[in-house]
Order: structure tokens, then sequence, then C-alpha cells
């Protein structure tokens, strides 16, 4: 909390700066929000898991001249790139804060529609009915992009090109992302339905004989060589010596994704309804690299009494994208996997939402016989 005051004072101080014509504290926008999950996690053949988890986010953007906006974001959680879950356990012990975001937008009259940004921040990509086919939805990349948006009578046209950085290595090469996305969006009927479609290219470099990103000891579903690591050791008499293995991966495949979507939303007596197909193949893959997602979303949960719907059927092969991206929660997280998603919310109040989403999966897909794995969450989400 103290880094994050101090960053705030550094936005506060800078303000001043260039708002000679008005008050500056109107470019300082703060938002937060504060998530309580109930989850339950069944897998076939162990018993059943129940645990409570928190998220707590907390922002804040600063206008430090009329052409560039600098974020900040502090979030709960390990260092997850897709999770900033904190269990509720280990004794009441103190919980663990990173930096989520922290980034600048640079844009100007100049080129109209044209903006920039740096540094860790949301995900540019556009997600056809918010899929998490790709990405999932707490992924927030580290490295440069370029989006420019074009919006005329009927057409919006979006273009998105990102390096990101994934790591780097002081002894080997370093491993990131090219990345290129277009989307077009039809208006209609009055611009109360619309049909968006587009695809990307999303380019990994060293990503085949190089370390599973993140955490080596886990292949999120991916084809990876196992490297087996056997040490010893002796107790300080030295009477006792015990062997054990720890076993890493390395990825076994490149990984050039394209993907291809298509949205389309419209109302039924004034419920807006939204269907959404998500495909996405990897080029590099000699076999098992193609995954899809379809589904439907209605309703929206935003006024006090409102609600939602939504439902997803998607399946993904092992090395369709890199596992340590996608969806944390479908399948227990990673590829090689297919299933149900179904979910809705309910709003109780001003910013106060309850959800519940439910998971009917198998994984290990490629495996001589697949596991049922089923998961039920409970959100109390709020917000401010």
């Amino acid at each position: 909390m103290r880094l994050f005051l101090n960053v705030a004072a550094m936005v506060l101080l800078i303000g001043p700066s260039y708002a000679l014509a008005g008050n500056w504290w109107e470019t300082i926008k703060m938002n937060g929000d504060l998530r309580y999950r109930h989850e339950m996690i069944d897998a076939e053949g162990k018993d059943a898991r129940y645990r409570h988890r928190i998220r707590a986010r907390i922002g804040i953007t600063g206008e430090v001249s009329p052409y560039t906006t600098v974020g900040f974001q502090l979030a709960t959680g390990s260092d997850d790139p897709v999770s900033t879950n904190q269990t509720l356990d280990n004794a009441f012990s103190t919980k663990q804060v990173g930096i989520d975001l922290a980034y600048f937008e640079a844009y100007h009259d100049a080129t109209p529609g044209l903006t920039i940004a740096g540094g860790k921040f949301k995900n540019p990509f556009f997600r056809p009915g918010s899929s998490q086919l790709v990405w999932d939805s707490d992924w927030n990349p580290e490295g440069g992009a370029v989006t420019y948006k074009c919006d005329m009578d009927q057409l919006s046209i979006m273009l998105i090109g990102s390096g990101l950085w994934i790591d780097e290595r002081s002894s080997g090469d370093d491993s990131y992302i090219a990345a290129g996305q277009a989307v077009g969006r039809f208006h209609f009927n009055e611009k109360k339905s619309s049909l968006a479609f587009g695809g990307g290219y999303f380019n990994y470099a060293n990503t085949e004989g190089f370390d599973v990103f993140y955490n080596p000891m886990k292949s999120k579903g991916n084809s990876g060589s196992p490297v087996v690591d056997t040490s010893a050791v002796v107790d300080t008499l030295g009477n006792i010596s015990i062997a054990y293995d720890t076993t890493s991966y390395k990825y076994a495949t490149d990984f050039d994704c394209f993907e291809l979507f298509v949205e389309a939303k419209t109302e039924f007596n004034e419920i807006p309804v939204t269907v959404m197909v998500d495909y996405v193949s990897n080029v590099a893959a000699d076999s098992l690299g193609s995954g899809w997602l379809v589904g439907f979303k209605a309703g929206k949960a935003k006024k006090p009494g409102s609600w939602e719907a939504r439902y997803t059927y998607r399946n993904l092969e092992k090395d369709a994208v890199v596992g340590i991206f996608t969806h944390s929660d479908f399948g227990g997280g990673g590829t090689d996997a297919k299933g149900h998603e179904i979910g809705g919310a309910v709003q109780l109040a001003a910013n106060t939402a309850l959800k519940v989403t439910c998971y009917i999966t198998e994984i290990g897909l490629q495996e001589d016989e697949t596991e049922n794995l089923k998961k039920l969450q409970l959100d109390l989400q709020l917000k401010f």
C-alpha cells in the first residue's frame, strides 16, 4: 500500500504542471473492486475440495499532459500471470499484493484514432463475447502496443499491432510475442445490432526447446519434453541419504497461432443477446494444434434487479495455444480440455452483483482415459 500511495502522490504532483486552465484534480481517477468467491472443485477419483478466495484491486489513472495518460494498479494474489486470486488459508497470514498494471497511453489530435501504449497494460486484443479461448481475462501483457480505431456510419475498424516480452534471458535468446489483429464491425438496425468479424496472428519467438513459461514444473497441457533432475539430500551427520526426482518441461513445439472469430449482437424484447464463435490454430504444431469455442450471452447485470446468463462450449487441443495464458479456471487451467461453461449474474444493488459459474469439463484428452473435472464458483462482486 505504501508503494501505491507513493505513485499516487507522484501523479498528484504532476497534474498541476499542465492543467493551468482548470482544476488539476479533475484529471485524476481512481477505481477498484473486491470479489469474494466460494469455490468447489470435484475431480474424478478425488475428494471434493472447497476453498474461499478473494480478489482485491485498486487503480489510479492520471493525465500527465493533454495527450498522455498513465495508469497504475495493485492487486492481490501471487505472481501468477493469469490470476489475482488469493486463497484464504495459512492461519490468517498476511496476503500478498503486487503490481497488476503500470502503463502509459499516448494519443494526439494530429493522428485521430491512434493510441500507443507501453508497460504492463490491459489486454489490447479484441475477444469475441469476452472469449477466453486464447487469453485469460486477467492476462495483462508487458511490452508495447499500437491501436488504430476508425468509426464510419455503418462500419467500425480496429487494427492492433503489438510486441510483448515474455522472458529475458541473460545467457540465451529472449522469448517474446509479435502479434497483430484486425477487427471490423458492421452496425445495422439503427445501431441496435452489429456483426463483428476478424482475426489475429500471434507469433511466439523462442519457445520450442525452451522451458515452459512461468513454471517449468507444470506443462499446462502443452506437449513438453520432460527433464528429470535427480538429487540427494544428506543430513548434517552424513547418516541419511534421500534421493528425489524433480521433473521440469521444455516446449516440444513452436507457437504460430492464427485466430478467426465472429461476434453478433442484437436485442430481443430489449434484452441484449450476444453470440460468438472463436477459432484458433497453431500452424507450427504437427498435430493437436487447433481449438474452438461457441457460445452466447443474454441480458446484462447493470441496474439493480437486472440479470445476465451465458453459456460456452470449447474444445482446446494440447498445442493450440500456450497453456499458461489461456483460461485459468476452465479444465483446471491450460489446454488439452473440452467441455461446458454455464454462468449467470444478478445485480443486487448499485455496484454489487452475485455471480455463479459452473464448469463441466474433460481433461487429458490425449490420455488413454480422460478425467472428468467439475468446478462451481459463487462470487460476490463489489466495485467502486
